[in-house]
């Protein structure tokens, strides 16, 4: 009889906690009235939500009670509804507004976690696909100017090496990732960001200094996050661009997309391609090219695969051929040329991932492996002939025909991460990462050979508590635990370069809400570059003819810097009307920074700068962010940086041998090549439905930087260049088709650098110093081009 009255309590206790549940239902649409399909409705401060169908209506079961539902979709803002449960199913409905300036996108280069980008603890900057196509951006290095505190400069007027520089410090001390993972090695690095196509991009994410060092500790000055196409909707596009530099050298392009998602959105897949054709330009008339030829061949593709509700596989690939040749005598042999720098690079990237969350959503399983390999042909090469039958062959036509070179590189990473996020108070991530990178590079010509593998173990946690509703404290560690091998020959001097290092990498954020529209942040972090015999050094540059390498100082020292942040962040959210206003200080203190300096010419035609450890630096600003939408119609985004670059103490850049005692060391307080101000701005405007406007510009302040006058004994003065404003014009005409509201066909036409504001003091001839380059990195450029596309 008790067995009876337990299961009857049972099961009349089942029946009230199912009568307990009331159903809510509902459709979200955007401010058309059109469907959000698979938009997103989370029950605030708990794991309970639920995904609308493809028709934007979605049902939803809770108890009795006060809750408050927020829905959301990607591109538009999160909209919340405090509702009261009776005893009556209810129906809610929500209208989302276009997020016109992405303050609403998720982004995960912040905190190795989704969050909104205005939620984040620290400034997280987005350079989307829509701005990278208002600058007519080919590729990504053309577009990352226009981001606050980013500037990216041309360092050789042979193989156009490009480097991005982040609030006042060089190339070497940003992290740039692909797809959140380090696989952008050194070797890569050096001509990377022009190799990458603007349409294998979805956006690019920065976080400006040391606060994402979770990633790494040489993310000092900060850490690019190059985010591939994610498959979403049905797309297809092809298009075709046609440049003219200064009226003369073309360049010329071809890009296809194509997207396929499954109808139950479990699985997708996103296909892009682009090839690329640029002639060389000379802007002298000295028969030497300061723009390189380029060929360029790249695709890939990204996929998903969500064989439940928790679980979602993801993997990549990607395959980069580019070539690329500097200096003059094209239709010769490089070996033949008077001065040639040519690079032959093919590249196979990629990566898988699989992400499993918990039923409660409270727990995620992270496991993931990217790895990228390179092959790169190089010469670098001066004083070469074509040599007839009879002829006796030189020491100088030994050099030049040997100084051919290949270099192999190996980046991999893989590891794990776990994420706890029980609610709105406490979210705890915890990692593991091996990152492994081999290169080889040999030179027979120039007797130079290295041989270098390191490998980092990367330990790292990081705890995000909101005590209160306006306060978030982000607190974290990296711990690495570093081993180096490389094997370094130049020429005789020989270096084992072998270290072991452990070092701690600390970071901590805060963000309080003053008001929902008015945030307060401010960060710290630790940093660190290894003393390893190949860092980014394998760029290698001509002057007087002569090729130029890198090699490091035996005692050369852990580089170790101190990073910290306060920005005020103002925001506009009202109708039609969006805006974000960004007022940030920084400042970076170097211990032992690297410098490359005291150049000197070996007897066998090679010049050589030793990279040793300087007495410390400063890096200090502000960055000035100013963001404005109006509905549809208007977008300008504009950006200022005002900085100072010093070192401790004065640093010797030159400084005469012995036997030449005819000048005197040049020395310098400031760190090179660090203009006190420089900003963007890029504006677009619907004149009518079909017809849009955009202008863009880059502004360049005078910085210092060295000029090497004197190749017999590489003396080197410091030059003082002038300003620049470099304005962009693009006009675009969409074709729609009435019976078909998914196609459309685009036609555009504009000019780059419409002032023509560009150097005009290359050094000329084969004795020129190629790294004498400054100011923008092309002159004034005629281009037009027809995209096709279906959605």
């Amino acid at each position: 009889m008790r067995s009876y009255i337990i299961v009857a309590v049972l099961l009349l206790t089942s029946q009230f906690n199912c009568f307990g549940q009331i159903t809510i239902n509902g459709q979200i649409s955007n401010t058309k009235g059109e469907p959000l399909p698979l938009s997103s409705i989370q029950v605030v401060k708990t794991n309970k939500g639920t995904t609308a169908d493809e028709n934007g209506n979605f049902n939803l079961k809770l108890e009795k009670g006060k809750w408050t539902l927020a829905a959301s979709f990607m591109g538009y803002k999160k909209v919340e509804k405090e509702i009261q449960i009776n005893n009556s199913p209810i129906e809610v409905n929500f209208q989302l507004q276009r997020d016109l300036l992405g303050l609403n996108e998720v982004s995960v280069t912040a905190t190795r976690s989704e969050v909104p980008v205005y939620e984040a603890p620290v400034i997280v900057n987005q350079i989307d696909s829509k701005v990278l196509e208002n600058t007519q951006s080919l590729s990504i290095s053309e577009g990352l100017s226009f981001s606050p505190g980013l500037r990216l400069e041309n360092n050789c007027q042979n193989c156009g090496f490009t480097q991005l520089r982040m609030n006042g410090l060089d190339g070497a001390y940003s992290q740039i990732l692909i797809n959140g993972r380090p696989i952008f090695s050194a070797l890569t690095g050096v001509y990377g960001l022009d190799m990458i196509p603007s349409n294998m991009v979805e956006k690019i994410e920065v976080v400006r200094g040391g606060g994402s060092a979770l990633y790494g500790g040489n993310a000092i000055a900060g850490t690019v996050n190059i985010i591939t196409k994610d498959p979403y909707e049905n797309t297809f596009e092809v298009g075709t661009n046609y440049g003219l530099i200064n009226g003369e050298s073309a360049d010329r392009t071809f890009h296809a997309n194509g997207t396929i998602v499954s109808e139950d959105y479990k699985k997708g897949i996103s296909l892009y391609a682009m090839d690329r054709s640029r002639d060389h330009w000379d802007a002298n008339g000295d028969g030497f090219s300061e723009i390189t030829e380029i060929e360029n061949t790249t695709f890939g593709f990204d996929a998903y695969y969500k064989p439940t509700s928790e679980t979602r596989i993801k993997a990549n690939l990607f395959s980069i051929r580019e070539y690329r040749r500097g200096g003059n005598d094209f239709d010769l042999m490089p070996h033949q040329a008077d001065v040639a720098e040519k690079l032959d690079h093919n590249i196979i990237g990629g990566g898988l991932s699989y992400e499993r969350f918990s039923k409660s959503y409270e727990h995620k399983i992270s496991i993931y492996g990217s790895g990228q390999l390179t092959n790169r042909d190089s010469y670098y090469g001066a004083g070469g002939r074509v040599i007839g039958n009879n002829d006796t062959l030189t020491e100088s036509d030994l050099l030049a025909i040997n100084a051919y070179g290949n270099s192999n590189d190996i980046a991999a990473v893989g590891g794990a991460q776990y994420t706890f996020d029980p609610n709105d108070q406490w979210m705890i991530i915890a990692g593991s990462e091996y990152q492994y990178n081999n290169v080889e590079d040999n030179m027979p010509g120039y007797n130079r050979e290295i041989n270098q593998t390191v490998g980092t173990i990367g330990n790292y946690g990081q705890i995000q508590y909101n005590p209160i509703s306006k306060l978030a404290i982000l607190a974290g560690a990296r711990y690495d635990i570093i081993n180096i091998n490389g094997d370094y020959n130049f020429n005789g001097y020989l270096l084992d370069n072998t270290e072991n290092l452990n070092v701690l990498v600390p970071r901590l954020s805060v963000k309080y809400d003053f008001l929902e529209n008015f945030k307060l942040r401010l960060s710290y972090a630790q940093g660190y570059r290894a003393p390893q015999a190949f860092d980014e050094d394998l760029h290698i540059e001509t002057v007087g003819g002569a090729a130029r390498f890198t090699r490091i100082s035996p005692n050369l020292a852990t580089e170790k810097s101190n990073s910290y942040t306060a920005s005020l962040n103002y925001t506009i959210f009202k109708d039609n009307l969006q805006a974000n206003f960004v007022l940030e200080g920084f400042v970076t203190d170097l211990k032992n920074q690297f410098i490359t300096t005291n150049q000197r010419e070996l007897p066998n035609g090679v010049a050589i700068v030793t990279k040793r450890n300087g007495n410390g630096a400063y890096v200090y600003g502000s960055n000035i962010e100013a963001n404005v939408a109006l509905a549809d119609k208007f977008s300008i985004q504009t950006g200022a940086t005002i900085q100072e670059a010093t070192y401790k103490s004065q640093e010797v850049i030159w400084d005469p041998t012995s036997s030449d005692q005819t000048q005197e060391a040049v020395t310098t307080g400031q760190i090179l090549r660090t203009p006190s101000v420089y900003g963007f701005l890029s504006a677009s405007y619907n004149i009518t439905q079909s017809f849009t406007g955009s202008v863009s510009g880059v502004y360049t302040g005078s910085m210092l930087t060295p000029h090497i006058i004197n190749p017999s004994n590489e003396y080197t003065i410091l030059e003082k260049t002038p300003d620049f404003t470099e304005i962009n014009l693009k006009l675009s005409y969409d074709l729609h088709f009435s019976d078909k509201e998914n196609t459309h066909l685009i036609f555009f036409a504009g000019v780059q650098n419409i002032l023509n504001s560009y150097q005009n003091d290359f050094d000329k001839g084969p004795n020129r110093d190629a790294g004498y380059v400054y100011g923008p990195s092309r002159p004034r450029t005629y281009f037009a081009g027809i995209k096709f596309g279906l959605e």
